[in-house]
């Protein structure tokens, strides 16, 4: 992984990041410095050696029941310091990047919870209290969000904050597989 996201057991990675918020300029920093992230930083490859734009990354959590699929984020670079820079062009990193990552992170548990992913918890159960409890911090915390509802990211509970991950590589498939760390703010 790249020394921004990769995450050792005696060293986390250097970004602060909640991923309760889109990836911005005011939301991804240094967690020492407590400065922005260079942009530049951001679109370097996410992996060494390189994953090519046109494959992806699995990340899966033992805390989650999904995974987050990376792949080539579409969305426009919104991290900027200063004047606002051209948009991104898809076309132009031929890699996944540190931003593909926390784009897809963070899209990945903001979807909201399906009935069914609700039930499996067990009605009433004590996972759901706590899930239950996670949703009204964030909306809290947020000042809103009551509408959308229960979301992946309440699975986590109070720790929403991205700690790195880690990655290996799949010798019989050749598919890249990492596993995402979360801890709290």
């Amino acid at each position: 992984m790249h020394p921004l996201l990769s995450y050792r057991l005696l060293r986390h990675a250097p970004i602060s990041y909640d991923i309760a918020f889109t990836p911005s300029a005011r939301t991804v920093v240094d967690r020492i410095k407590r400065a922005p992230v260079p942009a530049i930083t951001l679109a370097q490859p996410a992996t060494e050696p390189p994953i090519p734009a046109s494959s992806h990354l699995l990340l899966r959590s033992p805390k989650l029941p999904w995974v987050v699929i990376v792949k080539r984020s579409l969305t426009p670079n919104n991290i900027f310091i200063g004047k606002r820079p051209q948009p991104r062009k898809t076309t132009t990193s031929v890699t996944l990047t540190n931003l593909d990552v926390l784009y897809a992170v963070h899209g990945t548990l903001m979807n909201r919870v399906t009935p069914e992913e609700w039930a499996s918890l067990g009605e009433g159960s004590r996972a759901q209290r706590r899930v239950a409890q996670a949703y009204k911090e964030r909306c809290t915390r947020m000042g809103g969000g009551w509408e959308k509802g229960v979301v992946r990211l309440d699975w986590l509970g109070p720790k929403t904050h991205f700690m790195g991950v880690r990655v290996e590589k799949n010798k019989e498939t050749g598919v890249y597989a990492g596993r995402l760390v979360f801890g709290k703010g």
